[in-house]
């Protein structure tokens, strides 16, 4: 009887979207993440420069972004989630097939700008579901797992083994083939297992207005964290996106490590996002939002270190990677927990905005300018930036103002 008391006690509503959303931020970065990993085969076949490169890691986040962001501002003026997300988890099923089927850069182009449409409202609508689920002393905690720990597990620790064995072992276009194939499942369970949110809903002829859409992020604007989190984003995603996108060409092409021997430094990476991704949240719901962000975004400078400093081999790449992976989970923290705690309504457009804002300045110029540095000078220069974007975000967090319920409360 204590049993199953415990087991109803652990199989909550909150527990239950927790693990649902998870599961599904996985799926989502299985695909989106697949095209660094399998960079190396995707650029020989194709004859991909590493500008092109760039161009294709960029494409995927400006359709995202811009996606993300109009989807949050309809299912806020709507006042419904669960529609939106089922949607994008259907399409992105049916297009992750398209990559596979490419068989020039123009047709991979436009097969990335397809899936970034599709899984663009996935973090913003999933951040919202679960703020509005969670308990206030949980709230840094569970939006760090349905925003990355999924994410993380099998996007950057299994998808690199998974997707490079796939590759060599067979063809890359399987995994592509293969990637897409969850997405149905997961659109399945929330609709069969998440319930729509209970959310305070806008005037609906009001938000319809493009002109008073402007005014709502106008006021948004003026809220200092709003600032703060829009431009860390973009220094975090510059940071992200670029190591993504380059990191595994480099270590093939200029510290001339195997496929086998780069997916496993990438999982090692992969592995360091994981924990962060519950860590760094749940640490920044005792000890204050602001002081961990800045103490783990340096972090993410150990990467490149480790990269640039001469005589880098496949241990320490594993080591320094696995470090500079824990900046990860400050990356929920300033899409999600900190905007919404700053301002008195937790919509999605506050989340959507920082994501799209971030993804366009930091993950679409940086991985295209960083591509453009490495065909003028090397690879290395594109690693160094993203170091420099590490540091920059570090900077950034020192200024946001404290929202954490639990430092509030001790400050007042």
């Amino acid at each position: 009887m204590a049993t199953g008391k415990s087991l109803h006690g652990v199989w909550t509503y909150e527990n239950r979207a927790l693990l649902i959303l998870a599961l599904g931020g996985g799926v989502a970065a299985l695909d989106a993440q697949a095209l660094s990993y399998l960079g190396p085969f995707v650029m020989r076949d194709l004859n991909i420069t590493n500008s092109q490169m760039g161009l294709l890691s960029a494409a995927v986040l400006s359709t995202w972004a811009l996606s993300g962001f109009t989807t949050s501002v309809l299912s806020d003026r709507k006042g419904q989630r669960k529609k939106y997300l089922i949607a994008a988890y259907l399409m992105f099923g049916v297009l992750s097939f398209a990559s596979g089927l490419a068989r020039s850069v123009g047709m991979l182009l436009l097969a990335r700008l397809l899936i970034g449409v599709a899984e663009g409202p996935i973090v913003p609508i999933a951040h919202t579901i679960i703020m509005s689920e969670s308990s206030p002393r949980r709230r840094g905690f569970n939006m760090g797992v349905v925003q990355s720990v999924g994410s993380q597990l099998v996007g950057s620790a299994v998808s690199p083994l998974l997707l490079v064995w796939l590759a060599t072992s067979y063809d890359w276009r399987n995994a592509f083939f293969i990637a897409g194939l969850p997405g149905l499942a997961i659109a399945l369970l929330i609709a069969t297992l998440i319930r729509e949110p209970t959310v305070v809903q806008s005037t609906p002829a009001a938000d319809a207005r493009p002109h008073l859409v402007w005014e709502r992020l106008k006021t948004l604007l003026r809220v200092r964290n709003i600032r703060l989190c829009a431009l860390l984003s973009c220094f975090l995603n510059a940071w992200y996106f670029g190591l993504l996108t380059f990191m595994p060409l480099y270590l093939v092409k200029s510290l001339h490590l195997s496929a086998r021997e780069m997916s496993q430094v990438m999982a090692c990476a992969g592995v360091g996002a994981v924990l962060s991704a519950a860590t760094v949240p749940f640490l920044s719901d005792r000890f204050g939002r602001k002081p961990i962000m800045s103490l783990f975004a340096v972090l993410g400078a150990l990467g490149p270190i480790g990269a640039l400093v001469p005589g880098a081999g496949t241990t320490r790449m594993m080591i320094f990677v696995f470090m500079g992976a824990w900046t990860q989970g400050v990356l929920p923290l300033c899409i999600g927990t900190v905007p919404m705690e700053s301002i008195p309504q937790r919509n999605a457009t506050a989340s959507g905005f920082i994501m799209a804002f971030g993804m366009i300045v930091g993950g679409l110029i940086g991985p295209a300018v960083c591509g453009r540095l490495a065909d003028m000078f090397n690879l290395g220069v594109a690693i160094g930036v993203c170091g420099v974007a590490a540091i920059a975000a570090a900077a950034t967090c020192r200024a946001i103002t404290e929202t954490a319920p639990s430092v509030r409360a001790r400050e007042h």
